[in-house]
């Protein structure tokens, strides 16, 4: 993922990313599966979509985290 895609991630809402995390993880199905046709001339995608899923559910997490602690503050 390019450093533009990533900060682009971080401005995404939380179910914007959980769209993007279902959409990279149909993303790796096929892609192992040309691989495994031998379709696949790029054989390094699949490990860049897993990262790349990794660095989407990292920020989701942290927006998740940031939201908990929010409401978590407004309610005492």
């Amino acid at each position: 993922m390019k450093k533009k895609d990533f900060e682009e991630l971080k401005t995404k809402t939380i179910s914007d990313l959980k769209k993007k995390i279902a959409d990279l993880e149909k993303e790796i199905v096929n892609a192992k599966l040309e691989l495994k046709m031998g379709k696949l001339k790029n054989v390094h995608l699949v490990n860049q979509k897993r990262k790349d899923i990794a660095q989407a559910k990292t920020i989701l997490k942290q927006k998740l985290f940031a939201q908990e602690k929010e409401n978590k503050n407004g309610s005492s």
